[in-house]
């Protein structure tokens, strides 16, 4: 058996997917509070997250696979930084909350079972018109692999 497994992919996502039906996501908990992560059917990552200047909306980061469960971190970075790099990280929009779910596939002797976690701000996130263009990086990490990352820009529009 193998010790660990790469992340399959990651998506960042403005939406608010927390439908009560887990998008087919039975057959594993972890969700806690009576909700249940949607399954990703197909990958929806967003290059660009729309948001109006001081509503709240939501920012997520799912990311399906990986064994033990990947490390998820987000990070803001705006554009009129000098050097992205070596700057401090920009100060909490909004609080961010893991959530885990699994499901297995298939008959039984070839099952598979996938894994997704999410890090996630739901209609908490809250950004104003200084934001615009700034880039949302989602970085996923498993124990002994390289990391995987996923990036996006924000747009602000006006109320």
């Amino acid at each position: 058996m193998c010790d660990s497994a790469d992340v399959d992919y990651l998506l960042i996502s403005d939406d608010d997917d927390d439908d009560d039906d887990g998008g087919g996501g039975g057959g594993g908990g972890g969700g806690g509070r009576g909700w249940r992560l949607r399954w990703p059917a197909a990958v929806r990552h967003k290059s660009r997250l729309v948001y109006v200047a001081g509503r709240p909306g939501t920012l997520r980061c799912v990311v399906v696979g990986g064994r033990p469960a990947p490390a998820i971190r987000v990070r803001l970075s705006h554009p009129s930084s000098a050097d992205a790099a070596d700057a401090p990280p920009p100060p909490p929009r909004a609080e961010l909350s893991r959530r885990v779910t699994w499901r297995t596939e298939g008959e039984r002797g070839l099952r598979v079972e996938r894994r997704a976690a999410e890090l996630a701000s739901r209609r908490s996130f809250v950004v104003d018109v200084d934001d615009d263009q700034t880039v949302v990086s989602c970085e996923a990490t498993v124990d002994g692999l390289p990391p995987r990352l996923a990036t996006a820009t924000i747009t602000v529009l006006c109320q």
